[in-house]
């Protein structure tokens, strides 16, 4: 699993932020043991919210200004 620090400088950087730190975030794409594993900032595709679809419900995912990860219904 992802460490805090790579999670957040993925949001920081989606949300136009340099993060404080400069290390690279390793390849996290792909399956993982129970599921897939997505970075944010390229499932949002350089945008700050999308919509998911989940057994006919939509979800807003959306990056605050502070550089958050939020998920509604």
């Amino acid at each position: 699993m992802p460490q805090k620090k790579e999670i957040a400088a993925s949001v920081l950087r989606q949300a136009g932020q340099s993060p404080t730190s400069t290390t690279e975030l390793p390849n996290t794409d792909g399956p993982i043991e129970n599921g897939v594993r997505y970075r944010v900032d390229e499932l949002l595709k350089g945008h700050r919210e999308a919509t998911l679809v989940h057994r006919g419900q939509e979800y807003r995912l959306r990056i605050t200004a502070t550089g958050k990860l939020i998920l509604t219904k």
